[in-house]
């Protein structure tokens, strides 16, 4: 079977791809920023470097949330095609806070308190009803960018004017708080391959490890593994990164992660996630590919019974000598055991009438 890792080649992807070098005949890792997608009367096409994407059995897209719109294009282009382990929505609902947060509340998942707000006219608006301190952010930041807490309404309007220079509506959340720590999950289908607790540097309220938090082993707890697998069942992602708080009102997330990082949580855990996330890859890959044959065999067999002069190709169940017919063909002639048929049979020919035609 046949991968295609499409990323920025960053060192998480190019670790996946050298692990599935194991398990895939072959593996091509290819660059996201070097990828077109043309659409007309004929479809969808994928290009690299100017020549149509091969066929592949998976296609594992990586990448920063900048390319999201065409992240979205090329597993539309690929849908049915081969295994990919995201649906074209999950780069909008996973690449943007607003949107996550949305979905999150559509399947009932614990989240802090949201106010989400398009100007900062609004925004200023729900300073005046918000308990202090809270967390600004905005839709598209990363890493624990565009995350800014404030304590009092004058800082958070501070804040609101910095931020404006984005032109990105606002998310405004209650302030949970865990002494700057949070939980990473990585989840691949119905497993978690790893997880940490992360602790943000003294005086920062921000976990990530990209801002200079540290990691350590975490136990997960049932809840929060539930959570997590729900999490990324809602925005309709196979592998991702999600970020639980720990909280008096139970576990709470506060973002997903369609292409996480593994450096941190591997050197944390001394678990090869990269191993296992290429295994589930593999796995996932070849259910997809036996069952599109299943599939496809299904179609043949009942486009050929749609008319039968077309007949069907097939072994012979012959049991004590016995010919057994297919129950399709049974269906298509009307013989009943209380009907006489005329049987004439040659080497290699058999024909059955029924008595009517004689």
């Amino acid at each position: 079977m046949k991968l295609c890792v499409i990323s920025l080649g960053g060192y998480s992807s190019r670790l996946i791809a050298q692990e599935a070098r194991e398990l895939f005949s072959s593996v091509e890792e290819v660059k996201i920023n070097e990828i077109e997608v043309r659409a007309g009367k004929d479809g969808f096409k994928v290009l690299h470097d100017g020549t149509e994407l091969p066929n592949f059995d998976c296609v594992y897209l990586r990448g920063s949330y900048k390319y999201a719109i065409l992240q979205r294009a090329i597993t539309e282009a690929l849908l049915g095609k081969c295994y990919m382990p995201f649906k074209p929505d999950s780069f909008f609902l996973g690449r943007d806070k607003l949107l996550t947060i949305l979905e999150l509340q559509k399947y009932n998942i614990n989240i802090p308190k949201t106010y989400l707000a398009s100007t900062i006219k609004v925004a200023k608006k729900i300073l005046e009803e918000v308990e202090f301190p809270i967390i600004i952010k905005i839709p598209s930041g990363t890493h624990g960018k565009g995350v800014m807490s404030a304590d009092s309404i004058e800082s958070a309007k501070t804040i609101l004017d910095v931020l404006e220079v984005f032109k990105q509506p606002y998310i405004i959340q209650e302030f949970i708080d865990t002494g700057a720590e949070d939980i990473r999950v990585i989840v691949a289908g119905d497993s978690i391959v790893g997880c940490m607790k992360r602790k943000g540097m003294k005086g920062d309220i921000r976990a990530n490890i990209h801002q200079g938090g540290t990691g350590m082993i975490h136990n997960l707890k049932p809840e929060e593994r539930e959570l997590a697998i729900r999490t990324a069942r809602a925005i309709k992602a196979e592998i991702v990164g999600i970020d639980i708080l720990e909280s008096f009102r139970g576990p709470m997330v506060i973002e997903a992660n369609l292409s996480p990082g593994l450096r941190g949580i591997m050197e944390v855990t001394k678990k090869n996630m990269a191993r296992d996330i290429a295994s589930y890859l593999f796995e996932r890959s070849k259910e997809f590919k036996e069952t599109k044959l299943a599939d496809g065999a299904k179609n043949v067999l009942k486009d050929l019974t749609k008319k039968h002069e077309k007949g069907i190709l097939m072994n012979l169940d012959i049991r004590l000598d016995t010919i057994r017919i297919p129950p399709e063909i049974t269906k298509i002639t009307g013989f009943t055991k209380e009907r006489d048929v005329l049987l004439t049979a040659d080497k290699g020919k058999l024909t059955i009438k029924n008595s009517e035609d004689f």
